[in-house]
């Protein structure tokens, strides 16, 4: 068995970090319009509305790799610190 002391003086202090994390996909839609521009005014209608009235269909998603940006520090009052 390992003695107690050995862990309080061989744990280093961790630092707390903010990490960014961008994740994405992308959505296709099929919906009947007379031109792109009404295809695309009312699927966005569609989705940021959520208006039900429109009948869009959902056909296909597809999942983006998440992508790391960043990762800045954080002091002890959780604030962000850029060093």
């Amino acid at each position: 068995m390992i003695p107690y002391k050995f862990f309080i003086y061989k744990i280093k202090p961790m630092t707390k970090y903010e990490v960014r994390v961008t994740q994405t996909h992308v959505d296709y839609y099929r919906i009947d319009a007379e031109d792109q521009e009404q295809a695309k005014a009312l699927i966005r209608q569609h989705i940021i509305e959520g208006d039900t009235f429109i009948e869009a269909e959902k056909v296909d998603t597809i999942l983006r790799p998440a992508e790391i940006d960043y990762a800045v520090k954080v002091d002890n009052k959780g604030e962000v610190t850029y060093q």
